[in-house]
């Protein structure tokens, strides 16, 4: 075989086997895609959204509603103080203090017990007011708001 036969054998290869490269390249990319990824711009994403929300709160069901209505009814700036079932940091207390924090943006959310679970009534004392979520304590004060299992009073 010359080399001028090899170059022509090679050339007539390259071409069918860059084809069939693309190919097995595309259905390699058209097996791997989700289905569902594809439909996902044309769908109605509503419930889905609504469905992925409350998942974050599946075992606090109410206690985002019972934030927001302690946000309709305080100010940028106010100090509040929050009171749940459990009253342990690994136990719940960090997951209700933290949504708290994160649903009460603009406003100061002081915990009532640390990592350690130390109380701290000095952040009792210091809050505007306490919002007491599924739990039979009544702070002092003047009641503002009770709904979605809580209450709210204002202290000061």
């Amino acid at each position: 075989m010359r080399l001028c036969d090899y170059e022509a054998v090679q050339l007539a290869f390259s071409v069918p086997r860059r084809v069939l490269m693309f190919v097995a390249f595309a259905a390699i990319v058209a097996t791997a895609v989700e289905p569902q990824l594809i439909e996902m711009p044309f769908r109605d994403r509503a419930p889905l959204a609504r469905a992925l929300a409350r998942n974050a709160d599946r075992n606090w069901l109410d206690y985002p509603e019972f934030i927001e209505g302690v946000r309709a009814r305080t100010r940028p700036g106010d100090t509040i103080a929050v009171i749940v079932p459990r009253m342990t940091w690994d136990g719940g207390y960090s997951y209700a203090y933290y949504r708290a924090s994160y649903l009460l943006s603009g406003r100061v959310v002081l915990p009532l017990v640390d990592a350690d679970d130390v109380p701290h009534p000095e952040n009792f004392a210091a809050a505007n007011y306490i919002a007491t979520w599924r739990t039979r304590v009544t702070p002092r004060g003047t009641l503002v708001w009770s709904g979605n299992s809580g209450t709210l009073t204002r202290r000061r």
